[in-house]
């Protein structure tokens, strides 16, 4: 977190009111969730060491902090005027939680031997595999619509994985562009895929 922190320069010298952070948002989305993010980015890393530290490393930390940031972004106009901390720390737990449930379970799940683990029951309701492919057909097409290099982000975020950090050291970004032009294009991509029908 720290290393990403020294990549950026402050918007503005001091903390910014909500009010002003909105304003900014209305003018330039990309500044205006780039100065959200710088401001209370120590705020919402705090909440999720704090749930975290015990089964996670500083790197799952700033992919959850990452993680919040898309999420609230993705939301922003649903947040109430004055509640954009408040909701930010909600957020927060939750995601952080959610990761130390799938930790914890990860590491239950490797006690058990792999000849002892439950079956699937027959009567599961799995998709078809031709209903999986052309889902993902089209999920694919839609993302690649979205152009570059939103497109790439979301790829290499989803497809591949990567973190936010390893996707700007690829593509000459800095960390923070790179998640504020994901939670844009996930935004995009939500109303592209409502369209159609499919609804994430």
């Amino acid at each position: 977190m720290k290393a990403i922190i020294r990549t950026l320069s402050p918007m503005k010298e001091g903390r910014m009111t909500e009010d002003e952070l909105r304003a900014l948002i209305g003018r330039s989305e990309e500044d205006g969730f780039r100065a959200v993010f710088l401001q209370y980015q120590s705020y919402v890393y705090a909440i999720v060491w704090r749930q975290i530290r015990t089964v996670g490393t500083a790197e799952d930390a700033e992919e959850c902090v990452s993680d919040v940031f898309a999420a609230a972004f993705l939301h922003f106009d649903a947040i109430a005027p004055g509640a954009l901390q408040s909701y930010l720390g909600t957020l927060a737990r939750h995601t952080a939680v959610d990761l130390f449930r799938r930790r914890t379970s990860q590491k239950s799940r490797a006690l058990i031997p792999e000849d002892e683990a439950p079956d699937i029951a027959d009567g599961t309701d799995i998709p078809s595999e031709y209903e999986q492919s052309e889902l993902s057909r089209t999920l694919y097409e839609t993302v690649r619509s979205l152009g570059e290099p939103d497109a790439g982000i979301v790829i290499q975020k989803y497809y591949y994985g990567r973190s936010a950090a390893e996707i700007a050291a690829a593509s000459g970004m800095k960390p923070v562009t790179v998640r504020v032009r994901l939670s844009r294009a996930l935004k995009r991509l939500r109303t592209l895929l409502a369209d159609k029908g499919i609804s994430f």
